[in-house]
């Protein structure tokens, strides 16, 4: 029997209700039971006397009211009803039953009754009614009545405390023992013989569903919770049966005659009749708790003959032979798997725990720890798998580091990678054991799985390359698209150097590429360098955001012939790339022209570099490679491209190619005259004869474009000893004569100069002691006769005052000459303006605390220019040498000489001022003192024609040749004696005459 087989434990306490002196209570000590029922926090009893006896847990205050007048006989509480409701069997008279329906919330006097229904008028024979029992539904639609004569009434259609309509659902020989309304209100019918179902009561005519032919005494059936699914159950002679509505269920053999069953949560409550034979067989009880879902039995214990078994407060009360009550407590789950712990029954434990929803994991990881302490490591292991996910890892596999546990220890790691939980450390740990297991089948069945990855691949890769399964290492690396690791055990550990770059030229991705060329190119590159190089074109020539190609040069370490390929390949296919690559190239090229047997090609290929204007080199760094490795031909085509004639013309000078020196200053000397003058130098030291002629021919080119002063040719002519002097002969002797014919032209022009001076010495004085007369009659614009008004000017233009109104732009101007005279003003101011800049200029530069700043300060704001020279109606550039001194032909100021400026001099005549300007025909002296803006007048420094240096911007050795320095004779000076008609003291006032 199941109950010799089932544990039993002590997991309830027994206790005797007791009032507050500590006596046994005594409150149902006088009434006769009938039944009970319990639910809303209260004990309900009934009596014989038609009582309601309601009890509170402290069992204090009994609360009883009065429902019938003889006695009550089947009470029904309803638990989950919103209402507190109570169905009530009595009897008012004798053998005439009545069934009502009780709202328990007002008290007696307020009348709780809401339904009253006489069963007697229900019957449709003369037979008298013997109610057996009574359910009602928990949403209360739907109330059944069972009945001694095996009928069952079914009162159904709206609430139970309304009216209802009832019909008889069951009918049968046997009484009716149980009735029971499960989630589905489907309804059990129990009888002394059978167990029946219906399924759906509500159908007009509902068919039974026979369960069972054997039945169960009355009061020995119920309905159990969820913890057994909601099934109903009988309680027959030496066993329990389980029904559900389809079902007949399970047999549980259960030695015993009952005369009570109750149902406490999840556990049924068994009361029989003991078995003593020394007892009378009424006078003891044995009262037994089977826990359902764990299958141990939970208490087990004697009581006097039971009334009733009730539910309530979380506990079980028994109601004994004389009323009185009996407490049964169930002991907590925590205090319940303590006392199967320390009986070392974990299994019980944990099955307990699971149960009640309790954590069990530590009661698994302590049944482990028991059994590796018994050395059941086995036993153990599987206890500790069960814990994954809960019981940190390392704690197990501490316990089973011992080599002789290896195998635990693996099964253990096994079954973290299968729950995923695994970590790097535990791969390697697991990995490690197979090997040192030597189990190469477990190790590939584990790498080469498939399905759901359960570990980490990068870890498993290491862990096999130490243990040098480099074949599992790279299958896992290919098959997880470990793309690094892939190449890197081809290369470094089976030096499979095809294979990997067939795998990296495979690769999708074109970063992935870049990546393990960068790492491994260079390995690549030492064993294969022709594929290598080959591969690196085509990877650059991708379409779509190819690679910098200087990003691998470096991978051509002493790989110079191969990487002249690569760079040859971008260049033909990305002209545009950056200066780097064609400077590498460039750089590669002069390393190889430095070898007798390829020079030839590699200067070919310099030079058609340099010569391509799309090719993208940096200039400079060219330059520099052509210097370092001194290859001519490219060093020429850079300067000339840069402008950097000089150095190229030092270059032929330093290879002493006379024909290229002279090349190059026939087809850019006119550019850069400084050409001519740098050959000179090298030819003057040179000794042969050819040399000498190129000098000849140097020479007659400087004298023609007048390049250099005669003296500074000597000068560099004279730096080589044994320079013949009939070299220089020729061009001494030509600058001999031009200086000699420049002095006799300075003559002529002295002498020419004093005449006029003293002619306009003789016209001054006439203009001082003689009257001007005017005798024109004509006016110089429109040509016709002159009448009045007129004006007349010392010019000795006359116009009639319209004409001069229309023309002149200033009444004392005339408008024919006034032209030439502004500029010649303008000249002269502008030599003023040249003094004052030297002297201001030589005082910022002795002041100044960095002279060169002030220097190019001067420089940058253009007050250096050259200087313009009026040449009657033409302007040239004043060019004037150190060696050769001119005389410029027309000097302002001078009579008879364009552009000479006049004095102002204001007169009245017919009532307006008139002025006029000064020219050779007619000159006018104002007696005011004298003015800064007379150029003749004093000071003497102002006097154009002092000795005062003039500078040109041309050459910076040029001068006034006029200066004192020059050898100019005092007495041939027309304006050195004290006659000077330019003086301030000469300086008269004449009158004017008008003649009309």
């Amino acid at each position: 029997m199941v109950s010799h087989q089932w544990r039993r434990f002590a997991f309830f306490s027994k206790e005797v209700v007791k009032d507050e002196n500590g006596d046994k209570w005594s409150g149902l000590q006088d009434i006769d039971i009938t039944c009970t029922a319990s639910g809303r926090g209260k004990l309900l009893i009934g009596d014989s006397k038609g009582h309601l006896h309601c009890l509170t847990q402290d069992m204090k205050d009994v609360e009883v009211r009065k429902l019938y007048e003889t006695r009550l006989t089947h009470l029904v509480q309803i638990p989950k009803a919103k209402q507190n409701i109570v169905v009530t069997v009595g009897e008012d008279e004798p053998a005439h039953p009545i069934l009502r329906v009780w709202n328990m919330t007002p008290r007696l006097a307020d009348s709780g009754c809401v339904r009253y229904v006489d069963l007697t008028t229900l019957s449709k024979t003369n037979v008298t009614i013997n109610v057996t029992c009574i359910v009602v539904s928990d949403n209360m639609s739907n109330m059944a009545v069972g009945l001694a004569d095996g009928t069952v009434w079914l009162f159904y259609k709206h609430d139970i405390t309304r009216e209802q309509r009832y019909k008889v659902i069951h009918s049968d020989k046997a009484s009716i023992t149980g009735l029971a309304f499960n989630k589905e209100v489907a309804l059990f019918v129990a009888t002394e013989t059978a167990v029946h179902s219906y399924k759906r009561v509500s159908d007009s005519n509902p068919l039974p569903t026979f369960l069972s032919s054997e039945g169960c005494g009355l009061g020995l059936s119920l309905l159990t919770d969820h913890h057994q699914y909601h099934q109903f159950l009988i309680a027959p002679k030496n066993k329990f049966l389980f029904f559900t509505v389809d079902d007949p269920g399970n047999n549980l053999p259960m030695d015993g005659t009952r005369s009570h069953i109750a149902w406490y949560r999840g556990c049924l409550v068994s009361v029989s009749f003991a078995r003593r034979t020394m007892l009378k067989q009424d006078s003891i009880c044995d009262l037994t708790i089977y826990d359902m879902s764990n299958k141990f039995i939970g208490f087990t214990g004697t009581f006097p003959p039971v009334k009733a078994l009730l539910v309530e407060w979380g506990s079980l009360y028994v109601i004994g032979k004389n009323n009185e009550i009996y407490k049964l407590n169930e002991k907590g789950i925590q205090e319940k798997i303590d006392i199967l712990k320390r009986k070392c029954l974990y299994d019980d434990a944990i099955q307990l725990a699971k149960n009640n929803q309790d954590d069990h994991m530590n009661l698994i990881k302590a049944h482990g720890d028991h059994l590796a302490s018994k050395g059941d490591h086995d036993g153990a292991i599987s206890k500790y798998i069960g814990t994954i996910g809960h019981v940190e890892p390392s704690y197990v596999i501490r316990k089973f580091l011992d080599a002789r546990r290896i195998h635990n220890l693996t099964q253990y790691l096994e079954a973290l990678h299968e729950a995923n939980v695994a970590n790097q450390d535990h791969t390697t740990l697991l990995l490690n054991c197979y090997t040192k297991l030597k189990n190469v089948q477990k190790l590939e069945q584990f790498i080469r799985s498939e399905g759901e990855l359960n570990f980490d691949v990068e870890t498993a890769i290491k862990v096999c390359r130490q243990a040098t399964y480099f074949d599992d290492a790279a299958y896992l690396a290919k098959k997880f698209n470990q793309y690094d690791w892939y190449v890197h055990i081809q290369i470094e550990d089976k030096q499979d150097y095809r294979t990997a770059l067939d795998y990296i030229n495979e690769l999708p991705s074109l970063d992935k590429k870049k990546e393990n060329v960068k790492n491994f190119g260079k390995q690549l590159m030492d064993h294969l360098p022709e594929d290598m190089t080959e591969f690196l074109i085509q990877l650059c020539g991708e379409t779509e955001d190819p690679p910098p190609p200087e990003e691998f040069i470096p991978l051509f370490v002493n790989r110079n012939d191969c990487l002249i390929l690569f760079l040859e390949a971008i260049v033909d296919r990305q002209p545009e790339s950056s200066s780097q690559v064609y400077n590498a190239l460039l750089e590669l090229y002069l390393r190889d022209s430095q070898k007798e047997e390829c020079r030839e090609k590699r200067t070919e290929q310099v030079v058609e570099m340099l010569q391509n204007d799309t090719a993208r080199y940096d200039p400079d760094h060219a330059l520099l490679l052509m210097q370092l490795y001194r290859l001519q031909p490219g060093i020429v085509i850079l300067c000339e491209k840069r402008g950097l004639y000089q150095h190229v013309l030092d270059c032929y000078c330093e290879d002493n190619e006379y024909k290229s020196i002279m090349d190059l200053c026939w087809r850019l000397g006119t550019e850069e005259a400084s050409l001519w003058v740098q050959a000179l130098r090298y030819f003057a030291v040179r000794e042969d004869e050819e040399s000498r002629e190129h000098v000849a021919e140097i020479l007659q080119y400087i004298e023609q474009k007048n390049l250099l002063p005669p003296l500074m040719v000597v000068k560099a002519l004279s730096e080589n000893a044994k320079t013949p002097i009939s070299v220089l002969m020729n061009y001494i002797t030509r600058h001999i004569q031009i200086e000699e014919e420049q002095t006799n032209e300075n003559e002529i022009l002295i002498k020419k100069y004093s005449e006029e001076a003293t002619k306009m010495r003789e016209e001054i004085k006439k203009l001082k002691t003689e009257p001007v007369i005017f005798q024109t009659n004509k006016c110089t614009q429109c040509v016709k006769k002159l009448n009045l008004p007129a004006v007349h000017l010392l010019c000795k233009h006359s116009w009639h005052q319209q004409c001069f109104e229309e023309l002149a732009d200033l009444e004392e101007d005339c408008p024919i000459c006034s032209h030439d005279n502004r500029q010649t003003l303008e000249h002269l101011k502008s030599l003023d303006q040249i003094e004052n800049l030297d002297q201001q200029f030589f005082r910022s530069v002795e002041n100044a605390p960095d002279p060169f700043t002030a220097v190019a300060d001067f420089f940058a704001k253009g007050v250096y220019n050259k200087p313009v020279v009026i040449d009657g109606e033409k302007k040239s550039k004043l060019q004037v040498t150190r060696s050769r001194p001119q005389v410029t032909p027309g000097l302002p100021g001078l009579p008879g000489l364009p552009g000479l400026p006049g004095l102002q001099q204001s007169y009245q005549g017919g009532g307006r001022a008139r002025s006029s300007a000064v020219t050779r025909e007619a000159i006018v002296f104002d007696n005011s003192p004298p003015s800064q803006d007379n150029p003749f007048a004093e000071p003497e420094s102002n006097n154009p024609f002092a000795a005062t240096p003039v500078t040109s911007t041309n050459n910076p050795s040029d001068q006034n040749p006029f200066a004192a320095d020059d050898p100019v004779e005092e007495s041939n000076n027309p304006f050195a004696d004290d006659d000077n008609p330019f003086g301030s003291d000469s300086v008269a006032r004449s009158p004017i005459q008008f003649i009309s």
